[in-house]
């Protein structure tokens, strides 16, 4: 059983106490029994010295006589014995003759009082059966006179006083076991209170303060606990808080980082990763194998988990581009790093085909252009063809002027330096004032027809911007519908942006579609890109646009805050569809 320490000192201070009460009591018994055996002996010897000088006086009595005088008169016990042990009177015989007594010659009283003249013991005796005070002296007749007295008295005595010291013993232990006890608490209470503290801190509670006002030692070790539990809150705020920050910067990551244990198991994923592989909130425990099945995944697992630092390592997930790096940690597992490239890549291929499409649409005018500027160098040229190829380098020069015009305006409008300036105007005038820029230098005829809800005619725009935008899909559809087709612009209230709805009527939608050949679905989702053609050969045809009139409407609709799509099918035509907010009422 093991005790408090409450306990321990009340124990020990009360065993230390009963045993100074045990020592004290046995010192004062042999103390006072000493000093009353010695007046015991004082009177003894005077008595002794009495009977010795009547003994010696007494020539004319018998020793036995004198024995029994010398009794009745001290009430002593009072032998005579000759120097050879024999006993010569005795006045405590009890009916027993002196012819039947021992020899006292053993004796130790007998023997010193023989030798010494005097003696004296305290024993047993042989003929009363009790503890005796002897005393002897030798006579001037040669006999040994002897006074015994018993110690009844002194042994009452000193039971008495045993009694007095064992009762104010008794109530000292009484007073002693309230006094340690409430010592013993009272030293154990700060020790209590430290302990409790301390369990509370171990335990996560570190707001806890002892705040003890003493001076001893008990004092300092709450000062030092304090101390210590202050330097912890502050500690684990400080890692908390850099935690939190560190949570919250790797939260906040484009990119998704998995934190692998050592057996592969998930430990944390952030958002971007639980993204990246369609993983719940509760991704902690997974497996990597319930994280992705990819073999190039998993390789790359199986790589950091053995320790090797992986270097940016790209592979395909669900249709998209990872670039993945690996480092091991310290005490074993992983963290594992995913960016997705995809939109990196895709950019790198429009760059790519925008660099090539941009190089053929700037050589083959190029080439016209010096082709029949060589051919006009010949001095025996005929006037008539110089002007026929002269004219041919006019148009494609304006080809030239008409690319980069429209390749400065998308520039201008993708990074910013072109500013809308918006005001109230009319879809229908503006619509109309295009159509007529357009079929000024337009080949064939085509009719247009406006179904404008009055409703949706008037947008808040920028004139010259939705001029552009009308002007571009006119030109495209003059180009590709044929004679004696038709254009149609419609336009109705929206209630969002986008082609769908809102919760209110924001926005204007437009629709311009035409009776031309169509697009195949395939291209119609790329119709916007930068010189994407749906047949490259029109290209090279000098009436053929510039591949940037669509890209142009959709960054100056959406600088309105608008968008733009299209819907078209083989034969039956195309729609191009935007939207421009409503001009408030």
């Amino acid at each position: 059983m093991r005790l408090r320490a409450s306990q321990q000192l009340f124990l020990s201070y009360l065993l230390l106490i009963a045993v100074l009460i045990t020592a004290l009591s046995a010192g004062a018994e042999s103390r006072l029994r000493r000093i009353l055996v010695e007046g015991v002996e004082r009177q003894l010897a005077a008595e002794l010295s009495l009977a010795a000088t009547f003994y010696d006086a007494s020539t004319d009595l018998p020793a036995d006589s004198v024995a029994d005088l010398l009794g009745r008169r001290s009430g002593h016990r009072v032998t005579v014995i000759a120097p050879d042990g024999v006993v010569l009177g005795e006045s405590a015989r009890d009916g027993v003759a002196l012819s039947a007594m021992e020899n006292h010659a053993a004796r130790p009283e007998v023997r010193e009082a023989v030798k010494m003249g005097r003696g004296g013991a305290i024993r047993a005796s042989e003929t009363v059966g009790r503890n005796l005070l002897y005393a002897t002296v030798r006579s001037s007749r040669g006999d040994i006179v002897r006074v015994a007295t018993p110690l009844t008295e002194v042994d009452a005595a000193v039971s008495r006083a045993q009694r007095g010291i064992f009762g104010v013993g008794a109530l000292a232990v009484l007073l002693a076991v309230g006094l340690s006890l409430g010592f013993s608490v009272a030293v154990t209470r700060p020790l209590r209170r430290v302990t409790a503290a301390a369990r509370a801190a171990a335990a996560g509670d570190l707001s806890i303060r002892l705040r003890e006002s003493r001076s001893d030692e008990l004092g300092e070790v709450a000062g030092a606990l304090d101390s210590l539990a202050e330097e912890l809150q502050r500690r684990v705020l400080q890692v908390e808080e850099e935690r939190a920050e560190m949570q919250a910067l790797i939260d906040s990551m484009s990119e998704g980082v998995l934190a692998l244990a050592r057996d592969g198991t998930v430990r944390r994923a952030n958002p971007a990763a639980r993204r990246m592989f369609g993983l719940g909130r509760r991704a902690q425990g997974l497996t990597p194998e319930a994280v992705a099945r990819r073999p190039d995944f998993l390789r790359l697992v199986r790589r950091a988990l053995a320790g090797e630092t992986v270097t940016p390592t790209e592979f395909v997930s669900d249709g998209r581009s990872v670039l993945a790096t690996a480092h091991p940690l310290p005490d074993g597992g992983a963290v594992l790093v995913f960016l997705d490239v995809s939109e990196l890549r895709r950019l790198e291929g429009v760059r790519r085909d925008f660099v090539a499409n941009a190089s053929h649409e700037l050589k083959t005018p190029l080439t016209a252009i010096r082709g029949y500027s060589e051919t006009m160098l010949d001095p025996e040229l005929a006037p008539e063809l110089v002007r026929k190829f002269a004219n041919v380098v006019k148009v494609n020069a304006d080809r030239l002027q008409r690319i980069v015009d429209d390749l400065l305006d998308l520039s201008r409008v993708e990074s910013g330096g072109w500013k809308i300036e918006p005001e109230r105007l009319s879809v229908t005038k503006v619509a109309t004032e295009a159509w007529s820029a357009e079929t000024t230098v337009a080949s064939r005829t085509v009719a247009l027809s406006f179904m404008i809800d009055p409703a949706a005619d008037l947008v808040y725009a920028d004139p010259a911007a939705v001029r552009q935008v009308f002007s571009n899909l006119f030109s495209n559809a003059l180009r590709y519908t044929p004679e004696g087709g038709s254009i149609t612009v419609r336009a109705d209230v929206s209630t969002r942006p986008g082609l769908e709805g809102e919760s209110r009527p924001r926005w204007v939608k437009v629709e311009v579609q035409d009776t031309g050949s169509g697009i195949p679905s395939v291209h119609v989702a790329r119709i916007f890109e930068r010189f994407y053609r749906v047949d490259p050969a029109r290209s090279r045809e000098t009436e053929g646009g510039t591949g940037l009139g669509l890209s142009i409407v959709k960054h100056l609709v959406e600088a309105h805050g608008g968008s733009a799509d299209a819907r078209s099918e083989i034969g039956s035509g195309t729609v191009i569809r935007f939207t421009l907010p409503l001009a408030p009422a």
